[in-house]
């Protein structure tokens, strides 16, 4: 979300806080300029009741009753290094919020359609991931009330900078999806988790040299329903380059670098 809107022009940036800042009254979206390693970029903090996101763990988020980036066309290309994710804390205090409900949230949303139908299909590939690791039906998929609803403004976030952007083709690098272990609701898992692992089947993935989970359910599922094509190299007269930082750093520099152009023909 935050390389995407780093493609945005400040109009639409404007424009874009103004509507994620009402699609529900507990979510709050922050823009902060921030450098590492003596690179600049943007960090999207989301703040949930005064909460910073980061203080919550995306792999609570699925529960099963139990526990859950052209052609003379504009063109966007979302390239991997070490591609950042949130990782959180969870409380079992929490409420869960089904599938079903979750869709019928954004259906409500004072959103253009094809934010609404984009958000709701990359939920969909969540849902179906859990529900295959599971072994049960999608119905029966909850997510964290909160885990839910930081997930909700990723991947709103990320539908509605798309739509700004109007790209024709969004093309995506090979993905790394990190290496060693998480610790999750489920106990210890290997990385990728198993849902992510799902998710990313006919994907071009890769491990990392170092440990650390670097690709999640919510970010392969935004990467699978947006990217229509994978590739590491692209060939396109750059416009734009936009950089976004999550909260984790590693041993390499971890960014999301997206590219905005027009093709060659």
């Amino acid at each position: 979300m935050a390389a995407l809107f780093s493609l945005l022009s400040v109009s639409q940036q404007a424009e874009f806080l103004e509507k994620m800042n009402r699609i529900n009254e507990t979510i709050k979206v922050v823009p902060e300029d921030v450098k590492r390693q003596g690179i600049g970029g943007t960090q999207m903090h989301v703040v949930l009741n005064g909460e910073e996101e980061s203080s919550h763990n995306e792999h609570a988020h699925s529960h099963t009753q139990e526990h859950a980036h052209s052609h003379s066309h504009t063109h966007t290309s979302l390239q991997e290094s070490s591609h950042n994710e949130h990782t959180h804390e969870h409380s079992h205090s929490h409420t869960h919020t089904s599938c079903t409900s979750i869709l019928e949230q954004i259906e409500k949303l004072d959103l253009p359609e094809d934010v609404k139908k984009n958000a709701a299909a990359i939920y969909h590939v969540i849902a179906q991931a859990e529900s295959t690791v599971h072994r049960t039906q999608i119905s029966q998929i909850h997510f964290h009330e909160i885990g839910s609803l930081d997930a909700l403004a990723d991947v709103v976030g990320c539908s509605l900078a798309i739509s700004y952007l109007g790209a024709e083709k969004i093309v995506c690098s090979p993905i790394c999806v990190g290496n060693g272990n998480i610790c999750c609701a489920h106990g210890i898992l290997p990385v990728p988790a198993p849902a992510t692992t799902e998710i990313i089947k006919g994907m071009p993935v890769y491990s990392s040299s170092f440990d650390g989970e670097l690709l999640t359910p919510t970010g392969a599922a935004v990467l699978k329903h947006f990217a229509q094509d994978f590739s590491k190299e692209f060939q396109m007269q750059i416009t734009a380059v936009g950089y976004g930082f999550g909260t984790k750093e590693f041993e390499q520099l971890s960014f999301v670098r997206a590219f905005l152009g027009n093709s060659y023909t």
